[in-house]
């Protein structure tokens, strides 16, 4: 490098950790993050297909129940914890060459508070956290689980919220709620888990996807595994109602042989997001193996919104890709507030290295899909037993030794995206979060920060942004140092993008247990579920609606999936 080179890219990290402040202490980005990787795939043609719409279904919802402090739901039906440990068995192996060296430097962010301490800002402060409603959801028909997994939006005064076994709505800002059953709604086909919602305000409509395997799963809940029926392809159900209605659903089934794949696989963790004239769907594609799983391809889909809001067929582009994920681990995912341009994301790329980040951008006006790779800070992949977030005095065991998860958003002109790391030394003694900012206009990585805490670990970070790229986020907390100790909990926090300050947080729900096991040995004790959900609330900006879930006991070992004692919260917060 000449004497000029050197002082041009000199001054180019000057400008770049300016730059970094200006967005809130992200790390700064030298030229080399914004590199393509030779390895990077070139473009892809989608593939095209349609659904045809079902017969309109009509609901039989649950009397109105109060929101009130503790409602819980009962076992209902046979405990498939069996199954279970099946569906979330251990990790798989990952290759290349991961990274063991990662950059915690100070310049990636302050560590959190401790739960235990007061995280200010205190009242008069114009950054502080204000909960504008909190409402725990009373589950009035299906089942509660271990691994809640809630998914909501808002329109209104009218809320749809789902988990892995039940599904609720409010028409009174969440006064009251009704019950849908997802065992029964869309007929006794073997419903599963794994669902998602998301109001669309362009076509407004409400839309609702479940996940469906007959070929491991009884026809019905109340049944035994025994009553299931292998010649029944596994599919999804993706289905959508007017807001406010709840009861009219148009239905669309999609099975794996509907993207060319064999009928003896399976679609798996499920995500929605609305663009300008698309529904966007992620999904992985896996086949059972005995008591195992294999990750075969991850789909990434658009819909027509125009074409679903009208009950009509729905002709549908997909993706198939197979250069991220490996064993049982990969994932897809589109950020939140996209318009005419989807980007899917993911962390993974080459089994999971720690220093490279893949995107996929598709414009709604094209059918070709183009690949982009950007180095990141380097951070440590998760490997298979490697995440610890149990305490040090034994009594929290440990709960995130599951895959990794990744979020998304999008706002202010940044693509932001969210994904858990692994432990590292003193400075990051617990797995914690990453959150990388893309710049829309060219795609280049600008910043970087980690939300990490000295004494608990802070993961799976759910990320939604207004439309100037302020942050809202509920992650799940847990851990502790010495004789403290914090079962599997929620924080919601404000990221500013403008404010050269810490995060403004809430720890508002604390949890008094684990999860349940899923199979055999220590990397399974107490897993967590995979998800929890955030959206921006449309049209006020600084505000979000976060649903989230803690257990209200203890129960570890082999306790039943279906039916622990839950509380799921559904809470909108800002300034």
């Amino acid at each position: 490098m000449s004497k000029a080179e050197s002082s041009g890219s000199a001054l180019a990290n000057e400008i770049g950790l300016v730059f970094a402040f200006l967005f809130g202490c992200l790390s700064p980005v030298t030229n080399a993050f914004a590199t393509e990787i030779s390895a990077t795939p070139g473009p892809q043609v989608a593939q095209s297909g349609v659904l045809q719409q079902q017969s309109i279904v009509i609901a039989q919802p649950t009397a109105p129940t109060p929101a009130t402090e503790g409602d819980k739901a009962s076992s209902r039906g046979h405990d498939q914890n069996g199954v279970w440990k099946r569906w979330k068995n251990k990790l798989g192996p990952a290759s290349g060459n991961k990274v063991t060296n990662p950059d915690v430097s100070a310049i990636l962010g302050p560590p959190l508070p401790n739960p235990g301490d007061d995280p200010g800002p205190h009242k008069g402060d114009s950054r502080q956290l204000t909960i504008f409603r909190d409402t725990t959801i009373p589950v009035t028909t299906g089942q509660t689980g271990a691994t809640s997994e809630p998914s909501t939006d808002q329109s209104g005064k009218n809320i749809f919220s789902t988990a892995n076994y039940h599904a609720e709505f409010s028409k009174d800002n969440g006064a009251t709620w009704q019950g849908l059953d997802p065992f029964t709604i869309f007929g006794e086909q073997g419903f599963c888990c794994d669902q998602a919602t998301i109001y669309d305000p362009s076509s407004n409509r409400q839309h609702w996807v479940l996940q469906y395997l007959p070929s491991i799963l009884p026809l019905n809940a109340s049944k035994s595994l025994d009553a299931k029926d292998p010649s029944i392809e596994d599919h999804l159900v993706l289905a959508n109602s007017p807001p406010g209605d709840f009861i009219n659903w148009c239905p669309y089934i999609l099975r794996p042989s509907d993207l060319g794949r064999p009928s003896d696989e399976s679609l798996d963790f499920n995500d929605l997001v609305v663009g300008t004239h698309y529904l966007y769907l992620t999904t992985r594609i896996i086949q059972f193996q005995g008591e195992d799983y294999g990750l075969k391809a991850l789909a990434l889909l658009r819909f027509p919104l125009l074409e679903l809001a009208a009950c009509k067929p729905a002709h549908f582009d997909f993706v198939l890709r197979t250069d991220v994920g490996e064993g049982q681990n990969g994932e897809l995912r589109v950020p939140q507030g996209i318009s005419d341009i989807a980007y899917a994301g993911a962390n993974d790329p080459h089994g999971g290295q720690g220093s490279i980040f893949r995107l996929l951008v598709w414009p709604e006006s094209s059918k070709v899909i183009k690949t982009i790779d950007r180095a990141v800070p380097p951070f440590i992949y998760y490997e298979s037993g490697g995440p610890q977030c149990a305490s040090e005095d034994g009594v929290v065991a440990n709960w995130c030794s599951d895959s990794p998860r990744l979020f998304a958003a999008k706002g202010g002109g940044s693509l932001w995206f969210s994904w858990d790391a692994q432990q590292y030394g003193n400075k990051r003694p617990f797995p914690y979060t990453r959150i990388t900012q893309i710049r829309e206009s060219d795609l280049a990585v600008v910043g970087s920060r980690d939300l990490y805490g000295l004494t608990v670990a802070h993961v799976q970070a759910a990320i939604a942004a207004d439309r100037y790229g302020n942050i809202g986020l509920v992650d799940f907390f847990g851990g502790g140092k010495h004789n403290k100790h914090y079962f599997p909990s929620a924080m919601i926090a404000i990221l500013e993008r403008n404010r050269v300050a810490p995060p403004a947080v809430n720890f508002f729900l604390s949890g008094k247990g684990i999860g349940c096991n899923d199979g055999p040995g220590p990397d399974f004790t107490g897993a967590w579920g995979d998800f929890h959900t955030i959206r921006f609330w449309q049209g006020r900006d600084g505000t979000w609606l976060a649903t989230t879930f803690v257990r209200n006991d203890n129960n570890v070992g082999d306790c039943p999936q279906r039916g622990a004692s839950v509380t799921i919260k559904n809470v909108v917060f800002g300034r």
